[in-house]
């Protein structure tokens, strides 16, 4: 096996294991090859390199399209530039304001949601949304373990059953919440 892992090389055991943010990113890369989705819509973007990521796995697909959606300017300028430097301008849309007025303008439906605002704010973004998204659609909020008192209604929302979400928590990035539609 050319590309086996010895478990007793503790550096490469190392460098085989992502970082927090990277582990994220992969996630993210992953369901956007695994599900191809048309329309990504971040709210938020406290990692430009996520948008990029995201930007690039569309781009990769050769359909779809990224709305990332970010109050700060400087954020949005920042998640903008990752975007320009990946190459992936074509397939992304980074917008300054607040993610309602976007969410206005969305036409198509929501394949994809990335969470990554104020905690508190989870829950009324994803009802936003929700009308928007088919069965299938992923949502993934960041940052939920670090900040479980301010996203608490998000939580019970997705996790609840009979909500029609499928949820899982990941250990990485602050606390992942990965939920699925299922109806």
């Amino acid at each position: 096996m050319p590309n086996a892992v010895s478990c007793t090389d503790s550096a490469a055991v190392r460098s085989a294991v992502p970082s927090f943010e990277a582990a994220t990113g992969t996630l993210l890369r992953q369901l956007v090859l695994a599900a191809g989705p048309l329309t990504v819509l971040q709210i938020g973007c406290p990692h430009e390199s996520f948008t990029a990521t995201l930007a690039a796995a569309v781009s990769e697909m050769g359909q779809g399209r990224v709305i990332a959606c970010e109050p700060d300017t400087v954020r949005a300028e920042a998640a903008a530039a990752a975007v320009a430097k990946a190459g992936a301008e074509r397939c992304a849309d980074v917008r300054v304001g607040r993610p309602e007025r976007s969410l206005a303008a969305l036409a198509r439906p929501v394949d994809l949601l990335l969470l990554g605002g104020p905690p508190q704010s989870f829950l009324p973004l994803l009802e936003l949304v929700e009308p928007r998204m088919l069965p299938g659609a992923v949502v993934v909020a960041l940052g939920v373990r670090d900040e479980p008192a301010r996203c608490a209604d998000f939580l019970a929302h997705v996790r609840f059953p009979g909500s029609g979400y499928v949820s899982l928590p990941l250990p990485f990035d602050g606390g992942v919440e990965m939920a699925v539609r299922a109806a």
